[in-house]
Parts: C-alpha cells; structure tokens; sequence
C-alpha cells in the first residue's frame, strides 16, 4: 500500500466523504437522494458502453466501493456483492447507511490487491472513478492481475482508468486553499492520493496478460475517463506438472 492510501482516505471521509466519492456534489450540503441516483445511472453507464450484463444469480466484485454509490444499486441486481475498499470510515458511512444490503460482504482492503476474495469465485469486477486516484499505476496494474485471480471462467472485469497524464498534475486554484483552511472548501486535493496518475494501456494490456484475461473492449483512449473491459477465458490451462 502507498504510505498514506489509508489515513487519506479516512481522512476525507471524515471531512465530507460523500462529496469525496463524488465531487460533483455540494461540499458542504451534499444532495443525498441525488447522490444515490445519480450512483445508480453511473451504474447503468457503465454496464451499457461496457456491453456487459449482470444478473441475479452472480457474485460482483466491487473494487473501490467508497461508501456503497454504486453498491447499493448492483446489490440490487446481484446474489452477492464483495465490496472492497482500503478506507475504515468509508465502509462505516457505507455500513450506516446501506443497513438493509444484507447480500453484501463489506471488505477492507489491503490498498493493492484483492486479499479476501477467493480464487475463482466472482462473476464479474467493477470499479469506477477509482483507479484514477491511485498515485503508483503498477498498483493499478496490481489490481488488474488480482481480477484474472478472483474471476471464474468466462467471467469479465469492467473498470476505468485514466490514460491522460495532464489531468494528473497539479493545479493551482484561486482561493481554494484558504477556504480549505477555513474548512469551507475540501481538502487534500493536491494530495498524490487525489491526484492519482494516468495508465498506460500497453501495460494494462501485459497485466491482464498476466492474469490471464483479454481484453475485450477499450473506449476513451487518451482521456480521464477510459473504460477497460476484460473476459476471463471459459476454460483454464492446466499447470504443467
């Protein structure tokens, strides 16, 4: 795990963790039900340009689940939804508001793989808005790897990544840092843990290689918001002996 993966993300999920799951939001009066929606057609979005679909017997890994956006909507879809996440007080918000999600395993993770989810066990992993925040991309190389790991045969990944270095570097914005002083204004945003870092998809191509999957689909090469769609295939190489 990066140093402060952790405390950065505990960190703002103390501060404001639902404007920090989405920033679109208010920072200081975040709109919940909007929130909620809005995790639900950001849900759909993904499904659709990824061209995949989930259905009521699957189990869903959901790597980066914050405080359950997108979580609540797949558990509504799935048998099983493993929700992973490196911050404590996220999966607390989570926990204290998706009290009824009892088809969800919420997971602490490690910061840098799937630890906790078994080998061959997921139907399907998604992510989404968080790979873009994790300042070391051989991490999110990583979690690549892991996906070929906890998927079954013939089960897919769906994630985001950012294939644009320049949104990565940090900005100066005219008095956002002493409203953050004031506590008017968020945070840690040019932190490495928010500023993240940018992939490379010849590399993400290897990790998966790696892993053992295909890729299957890539949108939006070249921008922050590229989706990434791998296959594992249907049946497994037996290890030479």
């Amino acid at each position: 795990m990066a140093p402060d993966m952790r405390g950065f993300w505990d960190r703002r999920a103390r501060e404001s963790p639902f404007f920090f799951v989405d920033s679109r939001l208010d920072y200081r009066t975040p709109d919940l039900p909007a929130f909620w929606a809005q995790g639900e057609r950001d849900l759909a979005r993904l499904l659709s340009q990824a061209r995949v679909r989930v259905t009521a017997a699957d189990t869903v890994v959901e790597v980066g689940c914050g405080v359950g956006r997108l979580t609540r909507p797949l558990s509504a879809r799935v048998a099983r939804v493993l929700a992973v996440d490196v911050s404590h007080e996220m999966l607390a918000v989570a926990r204290e508001h998706s009290p009824e999600r009892h088809n969800v395993t919420w997971l602490l993770g490690d910061g840098e793989s799937l630890s906790g989810v078994d080998d061959g066990s997921a139907d399907a992993c998604v992510s989404h808005v968080v790979f873009q925040h994790i300042p070391d991309p051989a991490v999110t190389l990583g979690y690549v790897r892991e996906m070929g790991r906890v998927l079954r045969p013939g089960g897919w990944a769906a994630f985001q990544v950012s294939n644009d270095p320049a949104v990565h570097r940090p900005r100066a914005r005219a008095g956002s840092g002493l409203r953050a002083l004031l506590g008017r204004g968020p945070r840690g945003q040019s932190a490495p843990e928010w500023l993240g870092s940018a992939v490379d998809l010849d590399e993400l191509r290897g990790a998966a290689s790696d892993g053992g999957l295909a890729v299957e689909h890539i949108e939006g090469e070249g921008t922050q918001f590229c989706l990434v769609v791998l296959r594992a295939p249907l049946t497994r190489p037996i290890p030479e002996s």
